[in-house]
């Protein structure tokens, strides 16, 4: 249990994670656009609604019953102590359940297999149920839309560059990145992370976002050829802060924002 995992075990683990993911899938959208979907904020005032917590649930199950070994599940709603688990599942059943309670389509479930040795995922997968598509990666293999070899954008000048930033939350970041970035638009959660591993989007940089928010994305957007910088969000425990994006894009917007 303790040692690497082989390349094919990796690909088993990625065709399971698309199976748990999608096992969801009906579920989750059977509250979307619901008028009587119940909707309560948690102690950190983000949302969450019965289905993220259903979602999880059913996650979990589906990952206990057919995973070859008994790995833990570390997950945004339940928890769950993984210190000395060798590598771990990451889970997000809904990224963006504001916009999902909203009735906005940019809603996904995350799932990530990471080593914990080296603090890096081996397998992510982006699920846009509302979109029917399916994002997935495998360190060393690539990263993949179904039979969609995906890719990030080529190299261009920041100026010609379609760039996310959290305009709301974060507007000494933005007024920094506006005259560079003329091009600059604020979209958010797994979807806009999808787009940047597609190549719709140059680079985005999101703030105080939790492992469960990462995982997948990080060896999706790398195996897309892309470049993922996380650091500790300054003074807040638990939280990182991220930039994701071509390589010359996210270099060009970290040193932009001063990140």
């Amino acid at each position: 249990m303790n040692d690497a995992l082989s390349d094919n075990a990796l690909s088993e683990l990625q065709r399971l994670a698309i199976d748990a993911v999608h096992s969801v899938s009906e579920l989750i959208l059977s509250g979307f656009r619901s008028p009587s979907l119940k909707r309560e904020r948690k102690p950190d005032g983000s949302v969450v609604t019965p289905f993220d917590l259903e979602a999880e649930r059913r996650i979990r199950a589906f990952l206990g019953k057919h995973q070859p070994q008994p790995w833990p599940v570390f997950g945004e709603e339940f928890g769950a102590d993984t210190a000395t688990a060798r590598y771990r599942w990451v889970l997000d059943p809904i990224d963006g359940t504001l916009p999902y309670s909203r009735g906005l389509p940019t809603f996904g479930t995350l799932l990530g297999f990471e080593d914990l040795t080296t603090q890096r995922s081996v397998v992510g997968v982006i699920h846009l149920p509302a979109m029917h598509e399916t994002y997935s990666a495998v360190r060393g293999c690539g990263a993949w839309c179904g039979k969609e070899r995906l890719h990030v954008t080529p190299e261009r000048p920041l100026a010609e560059c379609l760039v996310s930033l959290p305009v709301e939350r974060y507007p000494t970041v933005v007024a920094r990145a506006s005259g560079a970035v003329p091009q600059l638009r604020c979209f958010a959660d797994c979807y806009a992370h999808a787009m940047v591993a597609r190549g719709c989007l140059d680079a985005l940089a999101e703030f105080r976002l939790a492992r469960w928010d990462i995982a997948a994305s990080e060896v999706l957007i790398e195996e897309a050829g892309g470049s993922v910088r996380i650091a500790p969000t300054p003074n807040v425990s638990g939280k990182y802060d991220l930039i994701l994006g071509s390589p010359q894009a996210a270099a060009a917007l970290s040193e932009l924002v001063g990140f």
